[in-house]
């Protein structure tokens, strides 16, 4: 009698527990449960069927639910992606199929968004190459050091302008200034220290002269102050400062408009600011004035 007993009421006990368990889940899954499911759990509570409802498309939180890591990798690195729904680039999904062996055709296309954003060259057609994953496709960028080759083939004109201005840049391989990843510009202090001891410069005011892939080829704007220069051409920069002229008052791009251009004189004085005989008999302006920069008085 008491082995009945105890029968029982283990029964009505797991019973219970039953109960309990099952309407924690109960709510736990209404809890979970998208609209869209509601509304076919109410239709067939009202004697209907659960296809008695409208399907809309997925929305990317329903994705995420199976596909939780690929949505993170979104949701943090996942760049102008972000702004996408799964079903955009997914347009087609759990339609693999083993036999088929259809994984690359169902699989989104870059190309369908992005009209050959690199040109038109065969070897940057193969996006994820370089872009590893799309739904990261920036942050999943390799090294710069494993891509040198590559980096050829995006930014063509670059290699053809260091090769027609060799300067020691040309030597360098890329990844020796664009490290850490991709698209990372460094600042010329990291190599370079100012060629102008009595001027600050940083990397914008280094650029206003030198292009930073043929920086031999030296342009300035008319109001560089004369301090820029004299980091390379101290002598001159030192002559206008002990004998103050006329000429000390002007920048170096008054009569060095650009780099290595000197004017003529008779630019600026005009073809005879002497006497006609004098002209004549001292030909070079030089022979009375010595040079602009330290001018005889």
């Amino acid at each position: 009698m008491r082995r009945e007993i105890g029968k029982t009421v283990t029964v009505v006990f797991l019973a219970a527990a039953g109960l309990v368990l099952a309407g924690t889940g109960c709510v736990e899954q209404q809890r979970v449960a998208p609209a869209r499911q509601e509304a076919a759990v109410q239709a067939k509570a009202k004697g209907g069927s659960p296809y008695d409802v409208e399907v809309q498309p997925l929305e990317t939180a329903e994705c995420a639910r199976c596909h939780i890591s690929q949505f993170r990798r979104v949701q943090k690195e996942g760049g102008k992606h972000r702004a996408l729904e799964c079903s955009e680039c997914h347009e087609q999904f759990h339609a693999y199929n083993p036999r088929k062996r259809n994984y690359a055709a169902i699989m989104p296309k870059c190309g369908a968004c992005h009209d050959q954003p690199h040109g038109p060259a065969k070897a940057v057609q193969q996006c994820l190459a370089c872009h590893q994953d799309p739904h990261r496709p920036v942050a999943s960028l390799p090294d710069p050091a494993k891509l040198e080759r590559q980096c050829r083939i995006c930014h063509e004109a670059i290699p053809k302008a260091m090769k027609a201005a060799p300067s020691a840049h040309r030597d360098q391989p890329c990844s020796d200034c664009h490290s850490d990843r991709h698209g990372r510009k460094p600042d010329c202090s990291e190599c370079h220290e100012s060629h102008s001891p009595d001027a600050k410069l940083d990397t914008a005011g280094c650029l206003s002269c030198h292009p930073v892939h043929t920086p031999l080829k030296v342009t300035y704007g008319a109001d560089t102050p004369k301090v820029i220069c004299a980091g390379c051409h101290e002598k001159p920069f030192e002559q206008l400062k002990a004998k103050v002229t006329k000429h000390s008052a002007f920048t170096c791009a008054k009569c060095h408009p650009r780099h290595g251009q000197i004017k003529r004189c008779q630019e600026c004085h005009g073809e005879t600011p002497h006497n006609p005989s004098i002209h004549k008999k001292y030909p070079k302006c030089g022979r009375c004035h010595n040079i602009a920069h330290n001018l005889a008085k």
